[in-house]
């Protein structure tokens, strides 16, 4: 459900009348962070299937860990930290889709730390973007460099 609500705002579901997209998680090994890292991963995957987004959702998470506010927080300072408060956001409307918090911050330290978490999804939404680039880069080089040799074995022939 976290997942799903933290996806559908970037989803261009109205395309889509009276259809279902299932979305499967399975988190080989985790240190921390799988939520955000999921909603990450699989709002990468949908773009790649060619599902229309308004934009890419990040997700990433900032904490306090013995008073001291940290990005991406691992296993153990999510556990025992003070502090947790994951995001999803989608950065070209700046809309968070997803904000859940666990312990407590000051009203200042959680200011501090949605703005950490939002830099953070900003970074990551970056290594999406470039991620989606390159895979098209070089599938357009495979198909251009085919064609190419295609039509030289066709003037040859």
């Amino acid at each position: 459900m976290v997942i799903r609500e933290a996806l559908e705002p970037a989803i261009f579901a109205i395309m889509f009348p009276r259809t279902a997209i299932d979305i499967y998680i399975e988190t080989v090994q985790a240190d921390g962070g799988t939520r955000c890292a999921s909603i990450t991963a699989a709002s990468l995957a949908l773009a790649d299937a060619g599902v229309p987004l308004k934009d890419l959702v990040a997700g990433c998470a900032a904490g306090k860990v013995d008073g001291t506010l940290v990005l991406d927080l691992n296993d153990t300072e999510d556990k025992y930290g003070d502090a947790d408060l994951p995001l999803a956001f989608i950065p070209r409307t700046k809309e968070v889709t997803l904000l859940q918090m666990d312990g407590s911050f000051s009203p200042e330290e959680f200011n501090d730390a949605l703005n950490l978490a939002i830099t953070g999804c900003e970074k990551i939404y970056e290594i999406q973007r470039e991620t989606l680039k390159k895979k098209y880069a070089e599938i357009s080089d495979k198909v251009n460099s085919e064609t190419t040799t295609s039509k030289e074995g066709d003037l040859n022939g």
